[in-house]
């Protein structure tokens, strides 16, 4: 599995501050991605296979933009089980999950979610990707070229 570091750079409580994020399994990945592109279009979002392939900004303000507050916050909390704290910098090897009083600063928390949503950002354009074409051959070729 894919693990990064972030350390938040930015002035204040949190810089310095070192968290440990680790892509989810493919098929846990995967099925985060349809729930939550399920939850999006629900919500009225029209994702279709070629806003998929958008900025990494227009796709997530497509998606997240659109979704129920519970969907939204269910898709994040996901995507924050991948998230682990290192408390201390002279021991690399010790990480914990991260707790709310970890975040002192309200951008390191939505910096922090942004890196966890470029790690998972693959599947999500995999499963848009995927679920296109199967609904095209079930409703005619018209539904290939509009996006849901």
């Amino acid at each position: 599995m894919k693990t990064v570091e972030y350390t938040h750079p930015l002035p204040g409580e949190d810089q310095g501050k070192v968290f440990v994020l680790t892509r989810m399994d493919a098929f846990a990945a995967d099925s985060w991605a349809r729930h939550v592109l399920q939850a999006a279009i629900r919500g009225g979002a029209r994702v279709g296979a070629d806003m998929a392939e958008a900025g990494l900004a227009a796709f997530g303000l497509e998606i997240f933009g659109f979704m129920e507050e519970a969907d939204l916050d269910t898709a994040l909390a996901r995507l924050m089980q991948c998230v682990k704290m290192r408390p201390d910098p002279h021991r690399p090897e010790v990480t914990r999950a991260v707790i709310s009083a970890d975040f002192a600063e309200p951008e390191t928390l939505g910096m922090v979610r942004a890196e966890a949503f470029r790690l998972h950002v693959g599947f999500l354009r995999a499963a848009a990707h995927q679920l296109f074409p199967m609904v095209a051959a079930l409703l005619g070729e018209e539904a290939a070229q509009a996006p849901l």
